[in-house]
């Protein structure tokens, strides 16, 4: 039986309602559908997304689903329009000779290789936000950061052992029944 103290994973990128999740038919992967105009995918085990997509035209979106061939994401947006998204946006699409999936390859060895270096987790993670998804993200961290400050101030000055600290995924599950 699963501990129910404590939630599996908290994912942390959206700055405003989130109106729908959904798994990949393979189980390792989410997409999720928010009122901040924009779908995220999120691999199963990491807190921040792998991949946001937005269009300037999208309005708030209420629904996000994948196809059973794991290759696409479909979303449903305000605007009245579904839209077809890559689930890889990076990768070409159809037959690849025996040299492009060597390179492919190698590429990927690269990155993971060489993941930990500044630069290369800098250009790996960049993803590109629209103004408004990018000042909200902005405030609420610095809003995160606050609250981190204030419970640190509270535990310093309180008794030893007073006041624990808690994990974020222990902070979710506000209460258990039996």
């Amino acid at each position: 039986m699963r501990n129910l103290k404590r939630a599996l994973n908290v994912l942390k990128d959206h700055v405003a309602a989130v109106m729908d999740v959904e798994f990949s038919p393979t189980g390792e992967e989410l997409v999720s559908a928010s009122y901040d105009r924009s779908v995220r995918l999120w691999k199963r085990n990491e807190g921040h997304s792998r991949d946001v997509y937005h269009t300037k035209r999208m309005q708030r979106v209420f629904s996000a689903a994948w196809t059973p061939d794991n290759n696409y994401i479909l979303s449903g947006s305000d605007d009245g329009n579904i839209r077809l998204w890559r689930a890889r946006a990076s990768e070409r699409q159809g037959v690849k000779s025996a040299r492009q999936r060597q390179q492919l390859e190698y590429d990927r060895a690269l990155v993971e290789r060489y993941k930990h270096m500044p630069e290369i987790r800098r250009i790996h993670r960049h993803r590109h936000l629209p103004k408004q998804v990018k000042k909200a993200s902005e405030i609420k961290g610095e809003e995160l950061k606050a609250i981190k400050r204030r419970e640190e101030n509270e535990r310093k000055h309180s008794r030893k052992g007073e006041t624990k600290r808690r994990s974020e995924r222990e902070k979710m599950v506000l209460q258990t029944e039996q």
